[in-house]
Protein backbone atom coordinates (compact mmCIF):
# COMPACT_ATOMS: atom_id res chain seq x y z
CA UNK A 1 0.00 0.00 0.00
CA UNK A 2 2.96 2.12 0.95
CA UNK A 3 4.33 1.78 -2.55
CA UNK A 4 1.27 2.05 -4.28
CA UNK A 5 0.60 5.68 -2.52
CA UNK A 6 4.14 6.60 -3.66
CA UNK A 7 3.37 6.07 -7.18
CA UNK A 8 -0.12 7.98 -7.00
CA UNK A 9 1.87 11.22 -5.34
CA UNK A 10 4.48 10.50 -7.79
CA UNK A 11 1.85 11.83 -10.10
CA UNK A 12 3.59 12.77 -13.25
CA UNK A 13 7.15 12.23 -11.87
CA UNK A 14 9.84 10.23 -13.98
CA UNK A 15 8.85 7.02 -12.90
CA UNK A 16 12.43 5.47 -12.99
CA UNK A 17 12.84 2.99 -10.07
CA UNK A 18 14.80 -0.04 -10.51
CA UNK A 19 15.76 -2.91 -8.44
CA UNK A 20 18.92 -2.55 -9.12
CA UNK A 21 19.41 1.35 -7.98
CA UNK A 22 17.20 0.39 -4.73
CA UNK A 23 20.22 -2.38 -3.63
CA UNK A 24 22.71 0.37 -4.79
CA UNK A 25 21.17 2.92 -2.57
CA UNK A 26 20.71 0.28 -0.05
CA UNK A 27 24.73 -0.22 -0.35
CA UNK A 28 25.10 3.42 0.37
CA UNK A 29 23.27 3.33 3.59
CA UNK A 30 25.17 0.03 4.88
CA UNK A 31 28.01 1.86 4.32
CA UNK A 32 26.63 4.93 6.58
CA UNK A 33 25.56 2.74 9.10
CA UNK A 34 28.76 1.39 9.56
CA UNK A 35 30.74 4.83 9.28
CA UNK A 36 28.08 5.65 12.08
CA UNK A 37 28.45 2.41 13.76
CA UNK A 38 32.52 2.95 14.07
CA UNK A 39 32.06 6.41 15.59
CA UNK A 40 29.42 5.12 18.27
CA UNK A 41 31.86 2.21 19.16
CA UNK A 42 34.73 5.07 19.57
CA UNK A 43 32.82 7.24 21.58
CA UNK A 44 31.84 4.18 24.70
CA UNK A 45 34.48 4.43 27.26
CA UNK A 46 36.15 1.38 29.29
CA UNK A 47 37.05 1.46 32.60
CA UNK A 48 38.19 -0.62 34.99
CA UNK A 49 36.00 -1.12 38.28
CA UNK A 50 37.16 -3.66 40.85
CA UNK A 51 39.29 -5.37 38.33
CA UNK A 52 36.92 -5.51 35.76
CA UNK A 53 36.29 -3.97 32.73
CA UNK A 54 32.78 -1.76 32.13
CA UNK A 55 31.64 0.30 29.37
CA UNK A 56 29.97 3.56 30.23
CA UNK A 57 27.66 4.56 27.83
CA UNK A 58 27.85 8.33 25.64
CA UNK A 59 26.08 10.83 27.60
CA UNK A 60 24.18 11.68 24.36
CA UNK A 61 22.87 8.07 23.82
CA UNK A 62 19.42 8.61 25.02
CA UNK A 63 19.22 11.97 22.46
CA UNK A 64 20.12 10.19 19.57
CA UNK A 65 17.71 7.36 20.24
CA UNK A 66 14.67 9.66 20.65
CA UNK A 67 15.94 11.17 17.48
CA UNK A 68 16.34 8.32 15.24
CA UNK A 69 13.09 7.02 16.60
CA UNK A 70 11.44 10.27 15.45
CA UNK A 71 13.01 10.31 11.81
CA UNK A 72 12.12 6.49 11.65
CA UNK A 73 8.25 6.90 12.14
CA UNK A 74 8.52 9.93 9.95
CA UNK A 75 10.44 8.13 7.07
CA UNK A 76 7.40 5.37 7.00
CA UNK A 77 4.92 7.94 5.94
CA UNK A 78 7.06 10.87 4.13
CA UNK A 79 7.39 9.29 0.95
CA UNK A 80 9.19 11.82 -0.55
CA UNK A 81 11.87 12.68 1.84
CA UNK A 82 12.89 9.41 2.21
CA UNK A 83 16.50 10.44 0.77
CA UNK A 84 16.95 12.50 3.68
CA UNK A 85 15.28 10.45 6.28
CA UNK A 86 16.78 7.10 5.42
CA UNK A 87 20.44 9.10 5.39
CA UNK A 88 19.10 10.40 8.96
CA UNK A 89 18.28 7.52 10.36
CA UNK A 90 21.39 5.22 9.21
CA UNK A 91 23.45 7.71 11.01
CA UNK A 92 21.16 7.91 13.93
CA UNK A 93 20.80 3.79 13.93
CA UNK A 94 24.48 3.30 12.62
CA UNK A 95 25.39 5.18 16.10
CA UNK A 96 23.61 3.24 18.41
CA UNK A 97 24.56 0.37 17.05
CA UNK A 98 27.91 0.50 17.55
CA UNK A 99 27.57 1.17 21.40
CA UNK A 100 25.44 -1.69 21.59
CA UNK A 101 27.99 -3.85 19.78
CA UNK A 102 30.68 -2.61 21.76
CA UNK A 103 29.17 -3.60 24.91
CA UNK A 104 28.52 -6.86 23.10
CA UNK A 105 32.25 -7.43 22.45
CA UNK A 106 33.30 -6.34 25.84
CA UNK A 107 31.58 -9.22 27.30
CA UNK A 108 31.98 -11.89 24.03
CA UNK A 109 34.91 -10.62 21.87
CA UNK A 110 35.12 -11.51 18.37
CA UNK A 111 31.06 -11.37 18.63
CA UNK A 112 30.62 -8.77 16.38
CA UNK A 113 32.38 -10.23 13.24
CA UNK A 114 30.51 -13.17 13.66
CA UNK A 115 27.36 -11.28 13.71
CA UNK A 116 28.05 -9.56 10.79
CA UNK A 117 29.22 -12.49 8.82
CA UNK A 118 25.81 -14.64 9.44
CA UNK A 119 23.97 -11.29 8.45
CA UNK A 120 25.42 -11.40 4.98
CA UNK A 121 25.28 -15.16 4.66
CA UNK A 122 21.25 -14.75 5.72
CA UNK A 123 21.22 -11.84 2.74
CA UNK A 124 22.81 -13.85 0.16
CA UNK A 125 20.90 -16.75 1.23
CA UNK A 126 17.43 -15.45 0.95
CA UNK A 127 17.91 -13.27 -2.36
CA UNK A 128 19.24 -16.50 -3.64
CA UNK A 129 15.84 -18.22 -2.77
CA UNK A 130 13.92 -15.52 -3.67
CA UNK A 131 16.35 -14.79 -6.92
CA UNK A 132 15.33 -18.76 -7.73
CA UNK A 133 11.53 -18.26 -6.68
CA UNK A 134 12.35 -21.13 -4.59
CA UNK A 135 10.20 -19.04 -2.28
CA UNK A 136 7.28 -17.25 -3.12
CA UNK A 137 5.94 -14.60 -1.68
CA UNK A 138 2.17 -15.00 -2.33
CA UNK A 139 -0.36 -13.04 -0.68
CA UNK A 140 -0.87 -15.76 2.53
CA UNK A 141 2.83 -15.86 3.03
CA UNK A 142 2.95 -12.12 3.47
CA UNK A 143 -0.25 -12.37 5.71
CA UNK A 144 1.39 -15.21 7.49
CA UNK A 145 4.74 -13.27 7.82
CA UNK A 146 2.99 -10.01 8.96
CA UNK A 147 0.83 -12.08 11.59
CA UNK A 148 3.79 -13.54 13.42
CA UNK A 149 5.57 -9.76 13.55
CA UNK A 150 2.63 -8.73 15.11
CA UNK A 151 2.34 -11.65 17.65
CA UNK A 152 5.92 -10.85 18.49
CA UNK A 153 5.52 -7.45 18.74
CA UNK A 154 2.48 -8.17 21.36
CA UNK A 155 4.40 -10.54 22.83
CA UNK A 156 6.84 -7.72 23.93
CA UNK A 157 4.87 -5.16 24.83
CA UNK A 158 2.60 -7.30 26.88
CA UNK A 159 5.86 -8.27 28.78
CA UNK A 160 7.24 -4.75 28.91
CA UNK A 161 3.97 -3.19 30.22
CA UNK A 162 3.89 -6.26 33.20
CA UNK A 163 7.32 -5.89 33.78
CA UNK A 164 6.35 -2.12 35.18
CA UNK A 165 3.98 -3.92 38.05
CA UNK A 166 6.88 -5.68 38.59
CA UNK A 167 5.97 -9.22 36.73
CA UNK A 168 9.40 -10.82 35.71
CA UNK A 169 10.16 -12.08 32.53
CA UNK A 170 13.61 -13.15 32.54
CA UNK A 171 12.92 -16.51 31.35
CA UNK A 172 12.94 -15.02 27.73
CA UNK A 173 16.00 -13.35 27.73
CA UNK A 174 18.11 -15.92 29.99
CA UNK A 175 20.10 -18.03 28.03
CA UNK A 176 17.56 -21.32 28.41
CA UNK A 177 16.23 -23.52 25.88
CA UNK A 178 12.96 -21.17 25.97
CA UNK A 179 15.24 -18.24 25.12
CA UNK A 180 17.05 -19.44 22.66
CA UNK A 181 14.09 -20.50 20.75
CA UNK A 182 12.67 -17.55 20.81
CA UNK A 183 15.78 -15.71 19.93
CA UNK A 184 16.20 -18.27 16.88
CA UNK A 185 11.94 -17.59 16.10
CA UNK A 186 13.24 -13.97 15.69
CA UNK A 187 15.84 -14.40 13.61
CA UNK A 188 13.44 -16.37 11.18
CA UNK A 189 10.85 -13.53 11.26
CA UNK A 190 13.73 -11.20 10.11
CA UNK A 191 15.03 -13.20 7.44
CA UNK A 192 11.20 -13.58 6.36
CA UNK A 193 10.96 -10.25 6.17
CA UNK A 194 13.53 -9.55 3.57
CA UNK A 195 11.59 -11.64 0.94
CA UNK A 196 8.78 -9.11 1.16
CA UNK A 197 11.29 -6.11 0.78
CA UNK A 198 12.49 -8.07 -2.01
CA UNK A 199 9.07 -8.38 -3.79
CA UNK A 200 7.99 -5.02 -2.93
CA UNK A 201 10.97 -3.61 -4.51
CA UNK A 202 10.75 -5.89 -7.68
CA UNK A 203 7.12 -5.24 -8.28
CA UNK A 204 6.88 -1.21 -7.46
CA UNK A 205 9.66 -1.29 -9.98
CA UNK A 206 7.80 -2.98 -12.11
CA UNK A 207 4.78 -0.98 -11.49
CA UNK A 208 6.69 2.46 -12.38
CA UNK A 209 7.31 4.00 -8.91
CA UNK A 210 8.93 7.49 -9.20
CA UNK A 211 12.77 7.34 -8.64
CA UNK A 212 12.04 8.78 -5.37
CA UNK A 213 10.60 5.50 -3.94
CA UNK A 214 14.11 3.97 -4.44
CA UNK A 215 15.34 5.70 -1.35
CA UNK A 216 12.12 4.18 0.79
CA UNK A 217 12.67 0.34 -0.57
CA UNK A 218 16.14 0.81 0.33
CA UNK A 219 15.03 2.27 3.71
CA UNK A 220 13.01 -0.78 4.38
CA UNK A 221 15.66 -2.93 3.16
CA UNK A 222 17.98 -1.44 5.51
CA UNK A 223 15.31 -2.06 8.70
CA UNK A 224 15.16 -5.74 7.97
CA UNK A 225 18.90 -5.93 7.88
CA UNK A 226 19.63 -4.22 11.18
CA UNK A 227 16.33 -6.41 12.69
CA UNK A 228 18.67 -9.14 11.60
CA UNK A 229 21.82 -8.18 12.75
CA UNK A 230 20.32 -7.49 16.23
CA UNK A 231 18.76 -10.52 16.58
CA UNK A 232 21.69 -12.69 15.74
CA UNK A 233 23.86 -10.41 17.87
CA UNK A 234 21.56 -11.45 20.31
CA UNK A 235 21.49 -14.58 19.78
CA UNK A 236 25.06 -15.30 19.71
CA UNK A 237 25.35 -13.35 23.09
CA UNK A 238 22.70 -16.21 24.18
CA UNK A 239 24.90 -19.27 23.00
CA UNK A 240 28.15 -17.97 24.16
CA UNK A 241 26.60 -17.39 27.98
CA UNK A 242 24.77 -20.82 27.78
Amino acid sequence: RSFQRGIEEGGAEPRAMTAAGTYGITSLLFVIVVAAAAFGWSQVEIVTVGGRQEALTPAWTWLAFLLTFIVAIVGAFAYRAAPITSVLYALGEGSLLGIASRYYDLRFEGIVSQALLATLCIFLAVYLLYSLRIVKVTSRFATGVIAAMGGFLLLYMVVWLLSLLGVNFAFLYAPTPLGIGISVLIVILGALNLTLDFAFIEESAAAGAPRYMQWYGAFGLMLSLIWIYVSVLRLLALLRAR
